[in-house]
């Protein structure tokens, strides 16, 4: 008894031993920052100031702060606009490779890689696109062929600088859609498309009734990530427009580093960071609530 007692607490701290790295990460980078946010937005803090106890008074101030709504909504039609165009277009495109056409392994690694690299790369290269005639791309190819008598500002309007920014992003996070969706045709028994031609089905039917249902679950999952990285949108606004003009491209993060790192209102900031933080949970459980439903139907 005496051994298998001495084995048994010896594997037990073995098992806790290979835990302890992973706990301690955990509380180190995620349970004492989150604590420590908290606290910090119960002041009026700033990196050089002293810091004042205020209570609740910067959650007050960021409710009635239209600066902070108009960042929300830009955020949230950005995710409405770039959610489905980015999905279909991927959707697209899977569709295409998955088909016997030429070159399909370079067309796969042109459409992939940029998913890869890395922001600055990729949107330094898209500002040198939308810069001004002559040295911008779009303003020399446009007015060369005759599209554009005279170069615009991509980033003159609020217009223009969205759709800027939402053909960038686009471009730059499809490929990973396009990977899933590829992986979920190739999983497809080609007998189901063959059963349903020779019922006479055509394409569309196809489509509809058999690819759609079998990529339900990757499709859901997709819209999900692409929600949240929605929600996320900085490093676009950072480089092309700086939130301009007049604020119309601002969104939440945008807004969150110019309070916390610009202005340097740490406590304004990091009640800032739970109000967002709220507002992606609200989504997140609507869209967890539709998921559900949705599975639930099919296998009904």
């Amino acid at each position: 008894m005496i051994r298998f007692s001495l084995k048994k607490i010896w594997w037990e701290v073995g098992n806790w031993g290979f835990l302890l790295p992973h706990f301690l990460f955990f509380l180190l980078f995620i349970v004492i920052p989150l604590l420590a946010n908290v606290v910090m937005s119960t002041y009026n803090w700033s990196l050089l100031g002293q810091k004042v106890f205020i209570g609740l008074e910067n959650f007050i101030r960021i409710w009635n702060d239209d600066r902070f709504w108009l960042a929300v909504k830009n955020t949230v039609i950005f995710a409405i606009i770039s959610v489905p165009l980015t999905i279909i277009v991927g959707l697209i495109i899977a569709l295409i490779l998955n088909q016997k056409v030429y070159g399909k392994l370079w067309l796969l690694v042109a459409f992939v890689s940029p998913t890869f690299f890395g922001s600055v790369g990729i949107l330094t290269t898209w500002k040198w696109i939308y810069a001004s005639y002559p040295s911008g791309l779009a303003n020399y190819y446009l007015n060369k062929v005759g599209i554009l008598k005279e170069a615009i500002s991509w980033f003159e309007t609020p217009t223009r600088a969205w759709m800027c920014i939402i053909i960038t992003t686009v471009w730059w996070i499809v490929g990973f859609s396009v990977l899933l969706y590829l992986g979920a045709l190739q999983r497809i028994p080609p007998e189901q498309y063959e059963a349903a031609k020779v019922d006479g089905a055509n394409s569309w039917k196809c489509f509809w009734h058999i690819t759609l249902p079998w990529m339900r679950n990757v499709l859901l999952f997709d819209v999900v990530r692409q929600v949240l990285l929605a929600f996320g949108l900085f490093d676009q606004v950072y480089f092309f427009t700086g939130g301009g003009p007049a604020g119309t491209t601002r969104t939440m993060v945008y807004y969150l580093y110019l309070v916390g790192f610009t202005r340097q209102e740490l406590g304004r900031a990091a009640a800032i960071s739970w109000y967002i933080f709220a507002i992606v949970l609200i989504f997140g459980l609507i869209q967890l609530t539709m998921i559900t439903r949705t599975i639930k139907s099919a296998e009904e």
